[in-house]
Formats: C-alpha cells, structure tokens, sequence
C-alpha cells in the first residue's frame, strides 16, 4: 500500500497542478474578454427620445432590454419601392398606371348616399398576373386570404353624418407590416403566394394582380388596389409617403454633436 500511495501522490499533484494552471488561464482569460467588452460597449451611443429631447446614453447605464438598430438599419428598411419591383418612383407608377385621375386615387367617393367612405388606396392599372412584391426590403405578412369573395370592414359615414362601417369584397389580399410601423394592403389578387406571418424581403414574389373581389362587377380592368395603413389600422394617402425618397438618418448624424 505504501509502494502504491507513494506511486499516485506525484500523478494526483501534478493533476492539481495542471487545473489550477487552467483555472488560472481561463480567470485570465475572463477578464481581458469582459475588458474588451467593456471597451467595445463604450463605443456605442444610444439614442432615445425623453422629456420632449433628444438623448444619448450609454449601455453600461440600461437596467433594462433595449433594442437597438443601426443607422443603416433605418435608412435601409424605411425607404419604399415599386410593387412591381421595376425600380420605377412612385410618381412614375402614378403616371403611367393611373387611368382616372379623380376615381383612382386616394379618397374619392365611394358607396351609397346612405352609407358614403372613401377609396382607401390607389388603383395602378397593370397588365392581370403582373408579379407584386413588397415595397420594402423586409416585411411580415400580417392578413392574407385566397378567398376571391374576401370582405374587409372599412369604414363609412350614414347620411346623418355618423360613422359606421361597411363589409367590402376586396377578393384576394396580402397585408405586409413593415419595419417603420406601416403596412400596405394589396387587394384583388389572383394568386397568392406568402403564408400569415411569414418574413418577406423586396425580392419575395408575393402574388399577382388580378380580377377577384368587386372589381368583377365593375366593369374595371385588372388593376393592383394598394392601400397604406397606420398602426392603428387607419388607412392614409401613399402619396404623403411615397413621394418622398430621400430620407436619411445617416445624414442627420453627421451633424449632431452626441458630446454636447
């Protein structure tokens, strides 16, 4: 037993030996990795908006989840293209797909005298099974039917000026949020071809233009009725938005002092 013990002694110190030396390599280790961390966190600046200001911090002062997005991330997701994914503006789009300058534009008079809306989009008159893609580089289908009876409830004034709401064959849809918040409703498809929830990019063939919904009794051609949304779900005039394509955050940054 002696012979034995004397044997194992050397080998169970080395052993020790061998992991404190790696204990002490992987504490090493820890500290210039959380150093560099440290370095690389104070190297970033958030921007937030409190108090009606404009502030910057630092992340070492969050005590709580924060997103953060990039510059380029903003500029990049927030800027809008054609349906058509032709590289074409949208006042372009306007004047070689608008046919009626009064009735396929945003809000014209629509429905009955005893329940009045509005058209709560644009008509772009192009060619049926013209392909439709998002008009950002990301989205997420948040409503799609390939019902081409499909009803959706927009809202309508009565004649004695109170606000109601009216069920609207709009055939088939696709709705896509977008990072901004926004979200566009293309209706009267004939096909689609993206699934509820799933993420889109500018280059994702969503479904076609078509003749599904009202337009079939209307005696209207094949058209892509396309309609802007907030995130209350409130439609708006794409021409308020869309018309603008120089938007740049980057561009702003160059000129604030986050020292001050």
């Amino acid at each position: 037993m002696k012979l034995f013990n004397s044997a194992v002694g050397p080998i169970g110190f080395i052993v020790r030996g061998v992991i404190g030396l790696l204990f002490v390599i992987v504490v090493i280790s820890q500290f210039f990795i959380i150093k560099n961390l440290k370095q690389k966190l104070d190297n970033i600046t958030i921007l937030s908006y409190e108090d009606s200001s404009l502030v910057a911090f630092s992340p070492n002062s969050l005590d709580e989840n924060v997103l953060v997005v990039t510059p380029e991330f903003v500029d990049n997701f927030n800027k809008y293209n054609s349906p058509f994914n032709d590289g074409m503006s949208f006042n372009e789009l306007v004047d070689k797909y608008i046919k009626n300058w009064r009735q396929d534009h945003y809000g014209s008079l629509r429905g009955t005298r005893e329940k009045r809306r509005i058209h709560e989009g644009i008509d772009l008159f192009v060619p049926e099974n013209t392909p439709l893609y998002p008009i950002s580089d990301f989205g997420i289908v948040t409503e799609v039917s390939d019902n081409p009876n499909y009803l959706v409830t927009v809202n309508c004034t009565r004649e004695d000026g109170t606000p109601d709401s009216v069920k609207i064959e709009y055939g088939k849809v696709v709705r896509i949020l977008y990072p901004e918040g926004i979200e566009t409703l293309y209706a009267h498809m004939n096909e689609v071809n993206v699934e509820l929830g799933q993420q889109v990019n500018g280059d994702t063939q969503v479904g076609t233009s078509g003749l599904t919904g009202n337009i079939r009794r209307s005696g209207k051609g094949s058209h892509l009725h396309m309609e802007l949304h907030d995130k209350d779900g409130d439609s708006f005039d794409p021409r308020w938005k869309l018309r603008f394509e120089k938007n740049s955050l980057q561009h702003f940054l160059k000129y604030l002092n986050i020292d001050e």
